[in-house]
């Protein structure tokens, strides 16, 4: 999960959530802020503490961008009371948190074991991974979660790109540069970017 900056509010007020869009959109890219997977068809304004738990409609601070998948899952499970239980992408470094081995997420235990020797950041890493389902891998045909299946077909084209790169190693800097590109286009458009 990726960490991501949005800075302050860039507007004074809206009207509806929805309207936050395009301005997340220019902040943080068109990728679920929880499972970074690209959304290429329309963003879901995420609230993290829902409007039904009382959640700000309209807050900067209470908004991200989630995938259909993420947002369902997470539903109505965040309240003023137990926000506090959980990683934000917006505002804990939660790049650190979470990997990936072989395409699957999961949360760096040893890691923020290391950070943290309460265990809270490592507590708070997997109630956050639970909340949204991170590591679902559909087995059932009627889980329509793509999550999954779009992880790995960017692996693979992570893999297969630093294969082509190290088979370039020692060309023309014309070539290396070229094959950069194409790596830039190909990791912006999948998403997915702490693979390890």
């Amino acid at each position: 999960m990726r960490a991501i900056d949005k800075g302050g509010s860039p507007y004074k007020e809206i009207d509806e959530y929805q309207d936050a869009i395009p301005y997340l959109e220019k902040k943080i890219g068109l990728y679920c802020s929880y499972c970074e997977m690209s959304i290429k068809h329309v963003p879901e304004v995420e609230h993290k503490i829902s409007r039904k738990n009382g959640g700000d409609w309209t807050a900067w601070s209470n908004l991200l961008l989630g995938c259909k998948y993420c947002n369902t899952r997470k539903a109505a499970k965040i309240t003023p009371q137990n926000v506090g239980e959980y990683l934000w992408p917006d505002s804990d470094n939660t790049a650190v948190a979470f990997s990936y081995t072989n395409g699957i997420p999961k949360v760096n235990e040893d890691i923020l074991s290391a950070l943290d020797p309460t265990g809270i950041c490592c507590e708070k890493a997997k109630n956050t991974y639970e909340m949204v389902g991170l590591g679902n891998i559909p087995i059932q045909k009627d889980d329509k979660d793509r999550r999954a299946t779009s992880r790995n077909s960017a692996f693979i084209k992570a893999r297969e790109s630093l294969e082509g790169w190290r088979q370039i190693k020692d060309a023309p800097e014309t070539y290396k540069s070229v094959m950069k590109t194409q790596i830039m286009i190909t990791a912006v458009a999948e998403g997915f970017f702490l693979f390890g």
